[in-house]
């Protein structure tokens, strides 16, 4: 689902809440626990807006489905993870929506409109009621999240103690 971890964000990006000093330490955790699980990561140094990629998700779900949604959703992730790309800026966007059939100017009427604003307060709504704080976050419908980056064995062991009727 959805979820804008830094709301508050401007459209310019802003510098995550590390020191220059403690930034080495943080950037080798995250490299570390990425490849222990096999993802490929260059952690950004800023936090981004993500309001426009978040809606634009939610263009293409109700245009192409959850499966494009998904699609487009891991693209932005690896733009912003692994290529540092500005996930704010529009041409970024459209670059990547447009390998699901998704225009530029189809984006742009959708954010003038805030066509999808909704669906993404909404979520983020429900995220906070089950307990979401952070990303990556799991959970089971209808139970309490699991948020923050973790050893994956921490993760199956908590989403298997919290599964509804296990």
């Amino acid at each position: 689902m959805p979820f804008e971890l830094h709301p508050d964000t401007p459209l310019e990006g802003a510098p995550k809440p590390f020191t220059d000093a403690q930034w080495p330490a943080i950037r080798a955790r995250l490299l570390s626990m990425a490849e222990r699980v096999g993802l490929p990561i260059n952690p950004p140094r800023m936090n981004a807006n993500s309001r426009l990629a978040l809606e634009t998700g939610e263009l293409i779900r109700a245009k192409s489905g959850d499966d494009s949604s998904a699609q487009f959703h891991h693209a932005v992730s690896r733009a912003f993870f692994v290529d540092n790309e500005d996930i704010a800026d529009v041409n970024v966007i459209a670059r990547i929506a447009s390998e699901l059939g998704i225009k530029k100017a189809d984006i742009q009427d959708a954010s003038a409109h805030r066509q999808y604003a909704q669906a993404i307060d909404d979520s983020m709504r429900a995220a906070r009621v089950a307990g979401v704080t952070g990303v990556p976050a799991f959970g089971w419908p209808g139970g309490r999240a699991t948020s923050g980056m973790m050893e994956p064995e921490s993760i199956v062991k908590i989403l298997n103690a919290n599964k509804p009727g296990g």
